[in-house]
């Protein structure tokens, strides 16, 4: 899996208001549009947001997602967009003991593996377990409820009980439906 970011784009830009929606953010999504044109791995956008990734069978696999991402670097430099290499990553997933990645480059960039990244708010590790995003969404948890018990402790159970729901319960149910934890310490971590 190859995860990368857009690099910010700063432009004097005056935001013009068609019926809500911002006139810009039509244009970027326009702008990148033919960003998955003759790609051969499975690609996957989320506003500026990229992942490309592909199954590894065979060196072949490897040689293919290596050209997919030479040609995102081509189209980044055809349309003037830099990718930020330090946030650019390959996450090899599987469970296998052993794993020989092979290196991938950005244009003159090596990427760096990471044993785990967030997307989307959601940590994946290399192993495809869950203990890593249940302890960072357990302290985050943790640590709002400690601020929520600080800032409340007069207020009427009432209020208790609006500021826990609306401030640390979303924190421990989000995409939960993706990371539902099975194991016992896991679900010992959270309770």
């Amino acid at each position: 899996m190859l995860k990368y970011r857009f690099a910010r784009l700063w432009y004097e830009v005056h935001y013009w208001n068609i019926g809500g929606v911002h006139l810009i953010l039509l244009l970027f999504l326009l702008y990148i549009n033919d960003i998955v044109t003759d790609i051969s791995s499975e690609i996957r956008l989320f506003a500026d947001d990229c992942i490309v990734y592909r199954t590894m069978t065979d060196q072949s696999d490897c040689t293919a997602l290596q050209a997919d991402i030479d040609i995102q670097f081509n189209w980044s430099n055809t349309w003037q967009i830099k990718f930020n290499p330090s946030k650019c990553h390959i996450l090899s997933t599987g469970r296998q003991r052993n794993k020989a990645v092979p290196s991938y480059f950005l244009g003159p960039n090596l990427l760096t593996n990471v044993d785990s990244y967030p997307y989307l708010g959601v940590t994946v590790s290399s192993d495809l377990r869950w203990e890593k995003h249940i302890n960072i969404i357990a302290a985050k948890a943790t640590r709002t409820l400690n601020f929520v018990r600080r800032n409340v402790y007069y207020c009427d159970p009432d209020a208790k009980a609006l500021a826990h729901l609306s401030l640390v319960r979303p924190l421990l149910e989000y995409a939960a439906a993706a990371w539902d934890p099975y194991r016992v310490c896991d679900i010992n971590t959270l309770v």
